[in-house]
């Protein structure tokens, strides 16, 4: 009985100390959101020096107040999943080595890069040691959840003037950029990063109901509602960006998934897209006639209804499922995409056709590999391409961003750093494949939108990539017999006893935040 009773306290604080860390994360997730997707350097700073002195104190109430399960906890950095974390870091250190034995076009972006670098491995280790708990789980899903949710409600409460920041709607005259004269980009406040975040978004909960589509017993329609309930806003806030590279990608994404299914599990993934996408195709119509800026009654009742009439759809679509009226299902649904097509054709056929900014791209890729070639297998440092754009371009375009990741990582870092960064994509690939699936399409968005624009220049797409990975972890039970004779033949073989690495921790990560609170001051 004391053993049992010893057993259950032991579990009770495994379960605080795995939501103290999912709530930590969710929490560092959002904020990095909120700051513009910690594209600025100075909000790296900032929000590092909360991550790695919250870090500390939870490192140290583990100590203290965990002892006997945080061999465990630990133990998880040192399994085959390290690879989570490890890539990031050899990433900080390749930064490293080119800032003491190169020469790099800008010392300073180098060293951002490595505080940058060193941040993203940080989140990736903890999303590696909860990630394979199923509480862990539970809060990371969750993380992704609020962020999704927090961008989408955001970028249309921004149309409607409810939620008004200076960059949230870029507005313009050039017909180059926008056909109707204004592009929804968020609190990104870039229109082409904001619209990947939430075609991942929408992949993703489209997923999921999908899977609701599927299960025809009682419950089932309370479940394709609230499944189906992301679906409109999504797409409408995605369609409002106006990026026609997460258009594309989410297109291409999309008809993965549906090849993906499992065989009688297309169907439900058509009629689970079909009434949220037509309704968000003509609520995008109707506001982008107003240039993103209707009265704010008429925009929330537009959205509102948009929203009744995406889950009528569904419903409808969903009992004839029920019904055994797959017939009739699969006609609604191709009536319902193939209207959706046409209206987003009709009313965006000057952005969807125009040419121009792909040339000017083209000639900016060509400029940088040209660039890239004079270091291939090293690089020329962080923010080389900012620093060196205007002593190469061969053509005068906009913006010292190379529009492309992997072109940009290449530039920085050479051979080796883009090995590394497609070796970090291809294993969380790997494990989505085998253990998520249905994650495959929305960490595939993210893979696919960066060779066309500079999304893994804002740490929060490094971050989101790496949540998915942590979520798609198998599941390990710290109690297993085998893990605890790993454990043990390992503790046999430490170089350091555990007050030393205790406090080789503690101190690194005191300095790390120590070294952020003072770049920031």
């Amino acid at each position: 009985m004391m053993h049992q009773n010893v057993r259950e306290r032991s579990k009770g604080r495994e379960r605080w100390i795995y939501s103290i860390l999912g709530v930590f994360l969710g929490s560092f997730l959002g904020m990095s959101v909120m700051e513009q997707g910690l594209f600025f350097i100075q909000d790296v700073y900032q929000i590092g020096a909360f991550f790695f002195f919250t870090l500390l104190c939870l490192f140290l109430y583990v100590q203290l107040g965990f002892k006997k399960k945080r061999l465990f906890l630990y133990h998880r950095l040192f399994q085959e999943e390290a690879l989570l974390y490890l890539i990031p870091l050899l990433l900080s250190a390749l930064y490293a080595f080119q800032l003491l034995a190169g020469q790099p076009v800008s010392i300073g972006g180098t060293f951002q890069n490595i505080i940058r670098f060193g941040l993203i491995s940080g989140y990736a280790a903890v999303c590696l040691l909860i990630g394979t708990n199923p509480i862990g789980k539970r809060w990371l899903g969750a993380s992704f959840q609020v962020v999704g949710w927090f961008l989408v409600i955001s970028g249309l409460s921004a149309v409607c003037g409810l939620f008004v920041l200076p960059y949230t709607i870029l507005r313009t005259d050039d017909p180059l950029i926008s056909f109707s004269g204004a592009r929804l980009s968020g609190v990104l406040e870039y229109p082409n990063a904001f619209g990947a975040l939430i075609g991942l978004f929408l992949l993703e909960r489209l997923a999921v109901a999908s899977s609701a589509f599927g299960r025809y017993e009682k419950g089932g329609r309370e479940q394709v509602i609230l499944s189906s309930l992301a679906l409109f806003p999504a797409a409408t806030a995605l369609l409002l960006s106006e990026s026609r590279g997460a258009w594309l990608a989410a297109c291409v994404c999309a008809a993965a998934m549906l090849l993906l299914q499992r065989r009688g599990q297309r169907l439900p993934l058509l009629c689970a897209s079909a009434a949220p996408l037509l309704a968000a195709a003509i609520a995008h119509r109707a506001l982008a006639g107003a240039s993103l800026a209707p009265a704010t009654l008429p925009g929330l009742l537009l959205l509102a209804g948009g929203e009744v009439a995406a889950l009528a759809g569904a419903l409808l679509l969903h009992t004839l499922l029920a019904r055994g009226l797959k017939g009739a299902a699969a006609a609604v649904s191709a009536a319902c995409l193939a209207s959706c097509a046409w209206l987003v054709a009709l009313t965006a056929s000057a952005r969807i056709t125009s040419g121009e900014t792909w040339v000017s791209r083209e000639v900016m890729w060509q400029d940088a590999a040209r660039f890239a070639m004079r270091s291939p297998w090293l690089g020329h440092g962080g923010e080389a391409w900012k620093h060196a754009v205007g002593t190469v371009q061969s053509f005068p375009y906009a913006g010292n961003e190379v529009h492309s990741a992997y072109l940009d990582m290449w530039v920085d870092t050479g051979v080796v750093g883009l090995l590394l960064m497609l070796s970090l994509f291809l294993y969380i690939g790997r494990l989505m494949w085998y253990h998520a699936r249905e994650l495959l399409p929305a960490g595939l968005l993210m893979m696919l939108h960066g060779v066309i624009d500079f999304d893994f220049s804002y740490s929060v797409f490094w971050m989101i990539l790496v949540l998915f990975g942590a979520q798609a972890l198998p599941i390990r039970e710290t109690t297993s017999p085998a893990l605890q004779e790993d454990v043990q033949s390992i503790k046999g073989r430490e170089y350091f006893p555990a007050w030393m690495w205790s406090v080789l921790v503690t101190f690194l990560l005191l300095g790390f935040s120590i070294s952020c609170l003072v770049l920031v001051s």
